[in-house]
């Protein structure tokens, strides 16, 4: 559904950057985008990956991920969160070689590449303790960041258990330093980002989690 919503957005684009080739009538007929629908499609068909093909995620796709992810809601204009991204595969091994120093069961997991479900990118998210909303202003973050990511075709994985073995490791300090956070920023949780070799079914949800009051 997303792809047919695009390609008629991107066909009425086509049409009026013709240099005058394109007569009002094709103008008029092309195809409007049903934002909604798209909107809808995008966030009930996205899943959490874990499962990668052995593709990189382009820099100029990131930069476009990352630009969605900071425009998103944040209280008081704050963006009370630092990012970091690292899209080198190598890297993401190393940090994942210093936990298991400390936790060798962690490398057990059949297939274990590293901590972050074995994805070639990862975006690692602080959140300070200057502002006491900055949890939520991380997690908005986080979810345009995800949804823009799957618009394009590129799967995510949610991990607060990556940030806890980081965190909580003490041979990870110097990947932490690395990192380079402020004073007063502490790693939440990361999301690991990469093309999916998967196509998992969705989970149930509990709709009666959600209740009007009148």
């Amino acid at each position: 559904m997303i792809k047919k919503v695009i390609l008629g957005a991107v066909a009425a684009m086509a049409l009026t950057a013709c240099g005058g080739n394109a007569t009002q009538e094709q103008v008029a007929e092309a195809p409007a985008v049903d934002k909604a629908a798209v909107v809808d499609d995008l966030m009930m068909s996205r899943r959490s990956i874990r499962k990668w093909q052995d593709k990189t995620v382009s820099r100029e796709a990131l930069d476009v991920i990352l630009k969605h992810g900071v425009n998103a809601p944040n209280g008081m204009g704050k963006q009370s969160y630092e990012v970091r991204v690292i899209n080198n595969p190598d890297l993401l091994k190393e940090a994942s070689e210093l936990v298991v120093k400390d936790s060798p069961d962690t490398a057990k997991r059949e297939g274990f590449v590293n901590i972050f479900n074995n994805a070639p990118c990862a975006v690692f998210i602080a959140s300070t303790d200057g502002y006491d909303l900055s949890q939520v202003d991380c997690g908005l973050l986080g979810e345009n960041i995800i949804l823009s990511a799957w618009s394009m075709g590129i799967g995510s994985c949610c991990l607060g258990s990556s940030a806890r073995m980081l965190t909580t490791s003490p041979s990870a300090a110097p990947f932490l330093e690395k990192l380079g956070f402020s004073e007063g920023y502490k790693l939440l949780y990361c999301i690991a980002l990469g093309y999916p070799d998967e196509t998992p079914d969705a989970k149930p949800r509990n709709a009666e989690k959600v209740r009007f009051v009148e």
